[in-house]
C-alpha cells in the first residue's frame, strides 16, 4: 500500500514558539519562509503532515512478527532474557519496536496538529482528522498494551521547545487509558470515510489511508484487550461483552459490504496461498494491508527477499520456522494426532496435515517450485533441501541449510526467479476478516450464552483451509463444550491461520501463554542428514555438459550442490512413493536448534513491562508498577 510521499523531505523545526515538531514536508525548498497560517491552513501541507504518521506501519506489520515460535532460533536469547533485570535496566521487552518516549514523541506531534487543524477550511478536514485521532488512539495503546497505564498528555508540552525533557504528570490509570482510547477511536470512526466497495478506492483518498473499518477493528482490538487475563487477572463478564459488541459491529458492517473468506482457486494454487498474489480479489478478506506496487515499492523486496532459500536470493535462516510450530499443525480432518482418523507416522512428518502446513513451511524434501533464472536449467521437479551431511572428505554439503531444517513458504512470490527480486511486490496483510471471525469466536467463548456459535465462526476457515470435513464440523464436532477444551482450540487456530503475520508475540502477551514457552524447554528444529550408502544406490543421474552421468558413489565426483539437489528432486519426482524413498536418503533428528542457547523459562509477572529506568530519571512523577519493585497497579482487577 503506497502512500505517496513525494521524494524529498524536509525537517521544519520550530516555525513559530506555539509550533515545534519533527514535522515532514515533500517538495518545499523556500520552507523557511513558511508561516503557520500558511501550513495549517493549506490542504496539501496538512495532509503531508499527517502523512508522516504512516511512517508507524512496521508497528502494524512485520516489526511485530518476531520473537516467537513462529520465527524460530532467531529470536530465543530474547525470550532467555525476558525477565526482571532486563527489562527493569534496557525497558525494551519482547517487543521494542516502539519505545515510550518515541511514543510519547509522536503523541507531541499529533497533539501539535489538533490544536492547529481547524484554522484550515479546506474539504477534506473531517478525514484528516478522522486519521489523527485513530494515530493518537494506536499511540497510547501501543504504550498500554506493554506497560499498562501511562500519563494522558492532551496538549503541547513545553511548546518553546522541540524536546521537552519529561512529560511532568503522573501515569493515569488502566482503565482511563481504555476509556480515552476508545474515546479517541470513536471519533476517529465517525470521520472517517467508508469505502464504497471492498477494496475499492475512495476518491482522492490515497490508498493505505485509514477508513472506518479499520479504526472500527482496532477499537474492537482494543476492548478485547481491555478483556483479556493481562489485564483482568479474573474474569470481568461486562468487558468481555463490550468487546463481543464491537467485534460483532464489525463483523456485521464487513458482511454488509460484501467482505469475506477469500475462496478462490487459482488453478492448482488453494486460497490460502492464491490471496497473496491475487491483489484484486483478496481484497474481499484483506481489509487493511500494506501494498507493494513494482517498480515503485522497493521495500517490498526486503520484506520478502530474505525469507527466500538461499539458492533463490534469500536468507533462509533469518527466519526459520521451529519443530515447535510444526507440531501445532492438526491432522487433515482437523483432530490431533491420537484422535485423527488419519495415521501419523513421525518419520513423515508431512504426511495428512492441515493443508495450511504445507503452504506456510518448506520442509526438506518438500516441493517448492520456483523458476528458473536465464543462466539455470529449468527444474520443474524442484524441491526445498535443508540437510547436512557428508559428500567428499571432511566438507560438509549444507548449503542452504537452516539453524532450525525449514523455511518460510507463506507470502514467497513463486513466480519470481533469483535475479527478478527487485520485482517483488507481495503485500503485507494487516487485518484479515478471517482474523474478524477468530477474534469474534474467542469473545463468544468468554459469554456462556454465545459459547455454542463457537464452532460455527471457526468452521469456515477450516473449509478454506481445505480440512477433510468426516465429522461435519471440520474436525470440531467432538470438542467439549467448555471455555477452556473452546479456548484451546481458537488459540491454536488463530496460531496456524495467522502464523508469520505479527499476531502470535501479542496474543502470547494478551492471554499471558508463557506456558508454552516453558513446556517447550527450548525452540527445536529438525536436523536432517543425507545417509551417502543410501544415495548411491539410487544412481544419481547428473548432467554434466550435455551429458548425463549416472552415479554409482556419491563422493566420486566434485559436485556442485544445485547438481545434487536436482538430482535428488528428479529422483524422488519418479519413483511411486517419494514418502517410502526419502526415509531411505535422509535421517531426521528432532534437536534443540542451538546448543548454545539457554532454556525458554519467560515469566508470567512480566506480560506487562517495566517503565524504562531513563524515563523514570527524567520523569520523578511517574511510578514503576508493581511487578518491579514500584506502587503503580496496571491490572484492572
Amino acid at each position: 500500500m503506497k502512500i505517496y510521499i513525494k521524494s524529498s523531505l524536509i525537517l521544519i523545526v520550530t516555525i513559530m514558539s506555539l509550533i515545534s515538531c519533527s514535522k515532514v514536508f515533500d517538495d518545499i525548498t523556500q520552507y523557511k519562509s513558511l508561516t503557520p497560517e500558511l501550513v495549517w491552513t493549506d490542504a496539501a501541507y496538512s495532509t503531508q503532515y499527517v502523512t508522516q504518521f504512516y511512517t508507524t506501519k512496521d508497528d502494524y506489520t512485520k516489526n511485530d512478527a518476531p520473537a516467537t515460535d513462529e520465527w524460530g532460533l532467531y529470536q530465543q536469547n530474547t525470550w532467555t532474557a525476558f525477565n526482571t533485570d532486563q527489562m527493569s535496566v534496557a525497558g525494551s521487552g519482547i517487543q521494542a519496536a516502539a519505545s515510550f518516549s518515541g511514543c510519547y514523541a509522536n503523541i507531541r506531534n499529533l497533539n501539535l496538529f489538533f490544536e492547529n487543524v481547524d484554522k484550515g477550511t479546506y474539504a477534506g478536514k473531517k478525514y484528516l482528522k478522522g486519521q489523527g485521532w485513530f494515530f493518537l488512539a494506536h499511540q497510547y495503546f501501543r504504550l498500554v498494551k506493554s506497560f499498562g497505564g501511562v500519563p494522558i498528555v492532551k496538549e503541547v508540552i513545553n511548546a518553546s521547545s522541540s524536546d521537552p525533557k519529561a512529560l511532568g504528570r503522573p501515569r493515569n490509570s488502566t482503565l482511563e487509558c481504555f476509556n480515552y482510547i476508545t474515546q479517541l477511536l470513536d471519533s476517529a470512526i465517525a470521520n472517517l470515510p467508508e469505502p464504497t466497495a471492498p477494496g475499492a478506492s475512495i476518491a482522492n483518498y490515497e490508498k493505505f489511508r485509514i477508513t472506518k473499518p479499520v479504526a472500527m477493528i482496532l477499537k474492537s482490538e482494543v476492548l478485547m484487550w481491555k478483556a483479556s487475563p493481562i489485564f483482568c487477572t479474573t474474569p470481568n463478564q461486562t468487558y468481555w461483552q463490550d468487546a463481543y459488541n464491537a467485534v460483532s459491529e464489525i463483523k456485521t458492517w464487513l458482511d454488509s459490504k460484501g467482505y469475506g473468506l477469500y475462496t478462490t482457486w487459482r488453478g492448482n494454487t488453494p486460497p490460502y496461498t492464491g490471496m497473496f498474489y491475487d491483489k484484486t480479489g483478496a481484497k474481499k478478506e484483506w481489509i487493511w494491508a500494506k501494498e507493494y506496487a513494482y517498480p515503485t515499492s522497493t521495500p517490498a523486496a526486503a520484506l520478502y527477499k530474505n525469507n527466500r532459500p538461499v539458492s533463490q536470493g534469500g536468507q533462509s535462516d533469518n527466519v526459520s520456522p521451529t519443530w515447535n510450530l510444526v507440531k501445532r499443525y492438526m491432522m487433515a480432518d482437523g483432530k490431533d494426532t491420537v484422535t485423527s482418523a488419519f495415521t501419523y507416522d513421525r518419520s513423515n512428518y508431512w504426511k495428512n496435515r492441515d493443508p495450511r502446513f504445507k503452504q506456510t513451511i518448506a520442509y526438506n524434501g518438500g516441493r517448492f517450485g520456483f523458476p528458473a533464472n536465464p543462466t539455470a536449467l529449468p527444474n520443474p521437479n524442484r524441491r526445498q533441501w535443508t540437510f547436512g551431511g557428508i559428500i567428499k572428505g571432511d566438507q560438509p554439503f549444507e548449503r542452504g541449510y537452516t539453524s532450525t531444517g525449514f523455511c518460510v513458504k507463506k507470502g514467497i512470490d513463486t513466480t519470481l526467479h533469483n535475479q527478478e527480486l527487485e520485482k517483488l511486490s507481495t503485500d503485507w496483510p494487516i487485518y484479515r476478516y478471517a482474523e474478524i471471525l477468530l477474534n469474534l469466536a474467542e469473545c463468544a467463548n468468554e459469554l456462556d450464552a454465545h459459547r455454542a456459535d463457537v464452532k460455527g465462526l471457526i468452521t469456515p476457515i477450516r473449509s478454506r483451509a481445505g480440512i477433510v470435513n468426516l465429522d461435519g464440523s471440520y474436525g470440531l464436532a467432538s470438542v467439549p463444550n467448555t471455555h477452556d477444551e473452546w479456548l484451546k482450540i481458537i488459540m491454536n487456530e488463530r496460531f496456524i491461520e495467522l502464523a508469520l503475520e505479527g499476531k502470535r508475540v501479542w496474543d502470547i502477551k494478551r492471554r499471558v501463554l508463557f506456558g508454552d514457552f516453558r513446556s517447550y524447554g527450548y525452540f527445536y528444529g529438525l536436523r536432517s542428514t543425507i545417509n551417502q550408502a543410501g544415495v548411491d544406490a539410487l544412481k544419481l543421474k547428473v548432467a554434466r555438459n550435455g551429458a548425463v552421468i549416472v552415479l554409482a558413489k556419491l563422493s566420486s565426483l566434485s559436485l556442485s550442490t544445485e547438481d545434487v539437489y536436482k538430482a535428488l528432486s528428479d529422483t524422488l519426482a519418479s519413483t511411486a512413493n517419494p514418502d517410502q524413498l526419502y526415509l531411505k536418503i535422509m535421517t531426521d533428528k528432532v534437536e534443540i536448534a542451538d546448543l548454545t542457547k539457554t532454556v525458554l523459562n519467560p515469566w508470567d509477572t512480566n506480560a506487562l513491562e517495566a517503565i524504562p529506568a531513563a524515563s523514570l530519571l527524567t520523569d520523578p512523577m511517574i511510578e514503576q508498577s508493581k511487578d518491579y519493585g514500584g506502587p503503580f497497579n496496571p491490572k484492572l482487577n
